[in-house]
């Protein structure tokens, strides 16, 4: 299922090219989660010990995750035009934020089990969202391409 996101049985490699529009989204819903997950290692550090260092990293790392929703939130509307591609671009940008919860909890997860302990309880924590993170990539990219579809810019190639 998912060789059919990446690479279109129609299209091979060149369906790629000719939707960069929906990897552009994609790079930006990556960003947004990389910060949540940067949130969520500063943030279990600073509630055990309040560091200055941890507490610096949250604040940059929370002003990065809100700048990148922002900007996703900007490029998504621009693409909708229509009431389709409104609702599209609502939906892609709710599986943003979704996507960057369950970073922010893989990141806390990861955290936790660096250092605090290498228990079951930890490990099970880390291996579990790393899953739910990998299959959390498959919503955000169809959301994408629903995007791109509805605003009609599936056969453009943008530069």
């Amino acid at each position: 299922m998912l060789y059919n996101v990446f690479l279109n049985q129609k299209g091979g490699v060149g369906w790629m090219k000719t939707n960069s529009t929906i990897w552009k989204l994609f790079a930006k819903a990556c960003c947004a989660a990389l910060g949540a997950f940067v949130v969520g290692l500063c943030l279990i550090r600073t509630i055990k010990h309040f560091d200055s260092l941890y507490i610096t990293g949250l604040v940059l790392s929370g002003a990065f995750l809100m700048f990148v929703l922002y900007w996703t939130r900007r490029a998504a509307r621009r693409l909708a035009a229509s009431e389709t591609a409104r609702k599209s671009a609502s939906t892609f940008l709710w599986s943003c934020i979704f996507f960057s919860m369950i970073s922010l909890s893989l990141g806390m997860h990861v955290s936790g089990f660096v250092w605090y302990g290498s228990d079951f309880i930890r490990r099970f924590g880390v291996v579990f969202w790393s899953g739910i993170t990998g299959i959390a990539i498959y919503p955000v990219l169809r959301d994408a391409k629903r995007l791109t579809d509805a605003a009609g810019l599936s056969q453009i190639t943008s530069r």
